[in-house]
Formats: C-alpha cells, sequence, structure tokens
C-alpha cells in the first residue's frame, strides 16, 4: 500500500462513517456498480489510467493553500490533488448508491 497516500487506510473507515446529508434532494441510487473497483485499490497500482475532470472551486476555501500546508505539515513531498478529488467524489457518490 502506498504510504505518500494518508487517506488510503481511512478510507473504508470514512465510507462507514459517511452518510447523505439529511433532506437531500438527489435520487439515491441502486448502489455502487460492481464492476467499480474501490478507490484505494486504484491508487496504489503502479500505473493509472487517468481522464480529466476540471471542476471550479469556491476561491474563499484557499483549497489548494490547505492542501499545500497540509503537504507541508505531514512532509509530504508531492500531495496529488486528483488523488484527493478522486476519494472524496468516490465516497460521495457511493454513499448515495452510485
Amino acid at each position: 500500500m502506498r504510504t505518500d497516500v494518508p487517506w488510503a487506510h481511512q478510507e473504508q473507515d470514512a465510507q462507514s462513517q459517511a452518510a447523505p446529508s439529511e433532506g437531500t434532494p438527489w435520487a439515491q441510487g441502486s448502489g455502487r456498480p460492481k464492476d467499480i473497483p474501490e478507490t484505494a485499490v486504484v491508487l496504489n497500482q503502479r500505473i493509472i489510467a487517468r481522464e480529466s475532470l476540471d471542476p471550479s472551486v469556491p476561491a474563499a476555501l484557499k483549497l489548494k493553500k490547505r492542501i499545500k500546508r497540509f503537504a507541508l505539515d505531514n512532509e509530504l513531498d508531492h500531495l496529488p490533488s486528483g488523488d484527493i478529488v478522486s476519494v472524496a467524489l468516490d465516497q460521495w457518490l457511493t454513499t448515495r448508491g452510485f
């Protein structure tokens, strides 16, 4: 398992604790598709085929600065934001059954 991905160990715990927001207007899916591997399994592969996802985030949240600070405080040489987004979106979709 990669040691430069600090959330990989906690992904399963986070999924069991994460719950959809109450009152969300979205439909609940039928469940995580069987052909979708767990995020940690994919991120721990040596070579990963990637696709572009270009979200705009609120500047007021200062996400780039906070990610850099986290990496520095945890003595990480590199913290790939794409991996962080992958974990967050996968957990969000999975808790909603997609």
